[in-house]
């Protein structure tokens, strides 16, 4: 049975989700919310009427971080998380703090793309939030190669998308990170891995149209 990932490429939490199923080799379609993001007609298929979605037969999910679990257990081979309770609770941890810590500042930058709508002290106060949530990531992970392991892990799903994400609106504002040679190396390796590298080409393409738009705003 095929599963049905209901998403859309500018979405970086489409992205942490289509990344694990890619990883897992899970045979799945990407298709776009039926009558549009939080439509009458998408909610009858999913209540929430929100992206990511998963659709496994019978079973609908919501949330990224949900569906990548419920991915874990349901296919659980290659493993997203190792054996060692100790070793999966901090790679949960360093997953949920993409979603809770790191992504918000990045998100909360979307209103001031637009030049006529941008404030400069408040694009410098998250610019500043997400450099030190991003130095916590760097002084959190492990020899890996990837952030917790030496393979995929759920911690590895939701930064590429998100940090290039970061990296392509930054830039459209004259602005940018400051990686540590740890994040570095492991930038330059999960972008080329091949579950990663088609979600993320996907993702820059969709993102840089988006902010062309926003910058003729």
């Amino acid at each position: 049975m095929t599963v049905i990932l209901y998403a859309l490429p500018v979405s970086n939490y489409c992205a942490k989700v289509a990344i694990a199923l890619a990883y897992k080799g899970v045979p799945h379609q990407i298709v776009a919310p039926p009558g549009g993001y939080r439509s009458a007609e998408y909610r009858r298929i999913v209540p929430m009427g929100t992206m990511p979605a998963l659709q496994d037969g019978d079973v609908v999910l919501s949330e990224s971080e949900v569906i990548n679990e419920y991915l874990e257990e349901r296919f659980p081979e290659p493993p997203l998380l190792p054996r060692d309770p100790v070793r999966r609770a901090r790679i949960r941890f360093l997953s949920r703090f993409h979603d809770l810590k790191l992504e918000p500042p990045v998100r909360a930058l979307f209103p001031h793309l637009a030049p006529g709508a941008r404030d400069e002290r408040f694009v410098s106060e998250r610019v500043t939030e997400l450099q030190e949530q991003l130095d916590r990531v760097a002084a959190w992970s492990e020899p890996g190669p990837f952030l917790m392991t030496p393979h995929l892990s759920l911690a590895d799903c939701g930064y590429p998308a998100t940090l290039q994400l970061a990296d392509l609106m930054l830039a459209a504002m004259g602005r940018q990170l400051r990686h540590d040679e740890k994040l570095k190396a492991w930038r330059a390796i999960v972008s080329v891995h091949p579950a990663v590298a088609p979600v993320l080409a996907a993702a820059r393409d969709a993102v840089e149209a988006w902010i062309a738009g926003k910058l003729r705003s």
